[in-house]
């Protein structure tokens, strides 16, 4: 009985350790605060090299507005075997009018995010 309780246990261990996405998200929604932007972010793979790029927001020579103050910035990572990417903040951010989101991914892997970013 307890081999197969450990086995189960292990075993379950396991599948979370391989379903594990990087998502990330910097600050919170409230109810006053409106999706100001969404992006999808990908790149394909390059052979044993590691491929980035950078989001900016607000983009520009675009319409977007420029007074809106950011409150949640959130990269939902689409893979989901814990070979996708990584999201890290390079300017701005939360309490800015202005981000800039760097994508990463792992060596030999692409990576596929969904970006959105919320304010008021």
């Amino acid at each position: 009985m307890k081999i197969a309780v450990g086995l189960i246990v292990l075993v379950t261990f396991c599948g979370v350790l391989y379903a594990q996405s990087h998502h990330i998200q910097w600050g919170n929604v409230t109810h006053y605060d409106i999706l100001l932007h969404r992006d999808f972010v990908r790149k394909s793979s390059s052979w044993l090299q590691v491929v980035s790029t950078d989001v900016n927001y607000p983009l520009a020579n675009s319409t977007q507005p420029r007074n809106r103050t950011i409150t949640c910035i959130r990269a939902q990572d689409q893979y989901i075997n814990g070979k996708g990417g990584f999201a890290t903040l390079r300017a701005g951010g939360v309490g800015f009018n202005h981000t800039t989101v760097h994508f990463k991914s792992q060596r030999g892997q692409g990576f596929d995010f969904i970006l959105e970013i919320y304010g008021h």
